[in-house]
């Protein structure tokens, strides 16, 4: 067989990455990364990452040189399309860590499906009488036709709710709003939600998983910046942290008890509220203080206020 005709392991790269990316050496080495970034071999921050140096690179892609090779990897980092970072034990380790930004790539994706819808309307030279003969009439129905498919392909799907009932939106509204990062309602998060939907959790799993960790790392500078989806609800970590949570939500009942805390009386116009709301404002009527030191218990005493007021509101209305 020929020498130069596959008698060595191939690089596969798809014609419309190199397209999108327009480069076919740019294409070749994010389709190289996301292979070995498949095989999960160094999880770090929830991520998987492989790591190289330039050299070891080069010999994955000879026929560029390594100045060359080392300024396709920073126009992939320019595009933000590629993660380089170094996460080495030894300090004086330099090997850089490499990761796909795959939100960035679906975005260009989602661009490149967008600007492939052309109407098919070059008519060629030897037009037939019939075709000229067209009324406007159904050119305009054509014209209507080609925006409402392009509108729809446009148009994200991010519905609210699934087969599980479960409402993205309000979720990583609120995961937002308790942790104080501004997360979007991508589909990558929705991926990751559903696949522990259906390996049987249920949506009070996230919160509690949420509320536990937010506690646990919320004035920890090292550790508060996991507080994201990526990190916690992996399948890696989501079971154990279930667990923790579940224990560290039984520890807090009991200690409410054993103060035994003597509520007060419900007034028969006092709106229902959760009973983790409840359990949020006995924590901040035994120790008042933590309104001025945490922001996320007093956004969370805030918003439910809000919902008491509304909810009193509508009872009078309805009166």
């Amino acid at each position: 067989m020929n020498n130069l005709l596959f008698d060595e392991r191939p690089l596969v790269i798809l014609p419309s990455l190199a397209v999108a990316l327009g480069d076919l050496d740019e294409a070749a080495i994010l389709q190289q990364i996301h292979y070995w970034t498949q095989k999960n071999m160094n999880v770090v921050d929830g991520y998987s990452w492989v790591y190289n140096s330039m050299e070891e690179w080069q010999k994955q892609f000879p026929w560029l040189s390594k100045r060359s090779l080392d300024r396709k990897f920073k126009k992939l980092k320019d595009k933000n399309l590629l993660v380089i970072e170094n996460h080495n034990k030894k300090k004086f380790d330099k090997t850089n860590w490499y990761r796909i930004n795959y939100e960035e790539l679906s975005k260009l994706s989602s661009s490149m499906a967008v600007s492939s819808v052309n109407p098919a309307a070059e008519a060629k030279p030897e037009v037939q009488t019939e075709a000229k003969a067209e009324t406007k009439d159904n050119q305009v129905k054509t014209s209507a036709t080609a925006k409402t498919e392009t509108k729809a392909q446009d148009k994200p799907n991010n519905n609210s709710k699934d087969k599980y009932n479960f409402d993205y939106a309000k979720f990583i509204d609120w995961f937002n709003e308790i942790t104080g990062k501004k997360f979007r309602n991508t589909e990558d998060k929705r991926k990751l939600i559903r696949a522990r939907l259906n390996e049987g959790f249920k949506e009070d799993d996230f919160y509690l998983i949420t509320r536990f960790k937010v506690n646990e790392w919320k004035d920890n500078d090292k550790m508060k910046r996991y507080l994201r989806p990526d990190t916690l609800f992996i399948p890696k970590h989501f079971d154990n942290y279930l667990q923790d949570a579940k224990d560290w939500e039984e520890k807090q009942a009991k200690k409410q008890s054993r103060k035994k805390v003597k509520s007060k009386p419900k007034k028969n116009d006092e709106p229902e509220i959760s009973e983790n709301d409840r359990s949020i404002l006995a924590y901040v009527e035994e120790n008042p203080d933590v309104l001025k030191t945490d922001e996320i218990i007093r956004k969370e005493v805030e918003r439910i206020e809000r919902t008491r007021a509304k909810s009193r509101s509508s009872t009078i209305k309805s009166a």
